[in-house]
């Protein structure tokens, strides 16, 4: 997900910055939450970007040419609605997981060090079962994925009301293995159903905007939820946990009442759709989109595990919820813009802006990763690596709409996932040991990954035949 405790026992581990004394004892005299118009701010710009969204494109030549959503027919409302309920649903449950997870661990009495290993199962079962358990779901079936992703969810959620250090062990390589899925399976059903239906492609991005700007909202909102039930003096750390079953339930019945089954690749098993993947990775285009995808993904991974150590190094107090929700608020933004490219009124094919986008992205992120201390600056930087993430989320979900054929979404959506995993996982272990990463290596690695997307995206611009630019309602891998 793009959301994680802000007090991750992860991040707390992982080398701190220094500073002198007396900045520290300034410090400590007040606790920075951030100035409160800086929200009424967001709130406004991201309804003045969708505003105007409608207002000029009603006065645009190309009407005819670009998808508004007062030409949306009943059918395509009805299967938009549909999609971003369940993915919402599944979107809160894993949030709700992942705020105050760390109170919980701690009210079970368990060590940073045993978190960081719960974590680390975790991510380790989604690199080395979860990568193939998304490939098979291509034949297995979308919609049986998508209930499996549920039952896992469930599992774990049920796993973390037990204070067994190995039945928690066991709820994370469920919630491992759901991650996999929630991260392949959901955009496969979706793209395959929406050609399927028949639906033109281009209304997409209608979907991709719609799920990064409202997962900015349920990552605000499970926030919220999750300190309403802690503050409770008569629920217990467990309640969010119980909230987040709750949730998968109903997301479980959904799918099983309102989905219908698509699959990619029929038969074959594992081998069939494995072998598909490594074909499609022949195409420069897609190995190029491929590792942007990663590096893009690692970014965001990387900023969740350092940005409250950042914050609060050396005994400086912030209000972690408050700037949380100005990320959160920074990316929906960051989404509302990426309409206006994508959708119109403006029409940018992707590869000519997303290059800029993580170039700007990687270079948010400078600043911290070389110990500027300035927390308004500091959260200046973060919101506009936010804004960028906002942007490029639906920018390269509809570039893999573009390349990647439908029949092996969910296998080429896991092998991009594959090396975030292993990478996670590689910190995390150096994070127990006594080799910690540095800070500043962290993030040099995020920042790399976001500059070696901005390169291969400008690969892919090169690759692609110039007059594929003058067609704006983009087409289907087979025809570029």
């Amino acid at each position: 997900m793009l959301w994680c405790d802000p007090s991750s026992p992860l991040s707390l581990s992982l080398s701190q910055h220094s500073l002198s004394p007396l900045l520290v004892a300034a410090m400590e005299e007040e606790v920075w939450d951030g100035p409160r118009w800086l929200y009424v701010f967001q709130i406004f710009a991201c309804m003045s970007v969708l505003c105007s969204r409608v207002w000029i494109k009603g006065k645009s030549p190309f009407l005819d040419r670009v998808p508004a959503l007062g030409r949306f027919t009943a059918q395509f409302a009805a299967f938009h609605c549909l999609f971003l309920c369940v993915f919402l649903l599944a979107s809160l449950a894993d949030g709700l997981l992942q705020v105050h997870w760390q109170a919980l661990y701690q009210s079970y009495g368990l060590s940073t060090a045993e978190m960081m290993t719960l974590l680390a199962v975790g991510h380790g079962s989604s690199l080395f079962l979860g990568t193939f358990l998304g490939i098979s779901s291509d034949s297995l079936g979308r919609k049986r994925a998508s209930i499996l992703y549920c039952i896992l969810q469930a599992l774990g959620c049920l796993a973390k009301l037990s204070s067994n250090y190995e039945v928690l062990s066991v709820g994370h390589v469920c919630l491992g293995l759901a991650s996999s899925l929630y991260f392949s399976v959901f955009e496969a059903w979706m793209t395959t159903e929406h050609e399927k239906v028949g639906f033109k492609q281009e209304l997409l991005s209608e979907t991709f905007w719609m799920m990064a700007f409202a997962s900015g909202i349920v990552g605000i909102s499970s926030g919220a939820i999750a300190n309403v039930l802690m503050e409770q003096q008569a629920l217990s750390a467990r309640a969010p946990s119980v909230v987040a079953g709750f949730v998968t339930f109903l997301c479980l019945l959904t799918i099983i009442f309102g989905w219908n089954e698509n699959v990619g690749t029929l038969y074959g098993g594992l081998s069939k759709p494995l072998l598909n993947g490594i074909q499609a990775l022949r195409d420069k285009r897609i190995a190029l989109l491929g590792l942007t995808q990663a590096g893009f993904d690692l970014s965001i991974a990387v900023f969740w595990l350092l940005w409250t150590p950042t914050l609060v190094a050396d005994g400086r107090e912030v209000q972690t919820g408050l700037i949380y929700a100005c990320l959160m608020g920074s990316m929906m933004l960051g989404s509302s813009i990426a309409a206006s490219f994508l959708c119109g009124p403006y029409n940018v094919i992707p590869e000519i802006y997303v290059p800029y986008v993580l170039f700007v992205a990687g270079a948010s992120l400078i600043l911290p990763a070389y110990d500027y201390q300035d927390i308004p600056v500091l959260v200046t930087c973060f919101s506009v690596f936010h804004i960028c993430v906002g942007i490029a989320w639906p920018s390269l979900a509809r570039l893999r709409s573009i390349y990647i054929q439908n029949d092996r979404r969910a296998t080429m959506l896991s092998l991009f996932r594959a090396p975030v995993s292993a990478i996670l996982l590689l910190i995390l272990i150096r994070g127990v040991s006594s080799t910690k990463f540095e800070n500043s290596t962290v993030f040099s690695i995020a920042i790399l990954g976001l500059m070696s997307g901005a390169a291969c995206i400008r690969q892919i611009a090169q690759l692609r035949p110039a007059s594929s630019y003058d067609n704006l309602n983009w087409r289907h891998r087979s025809d570029v």
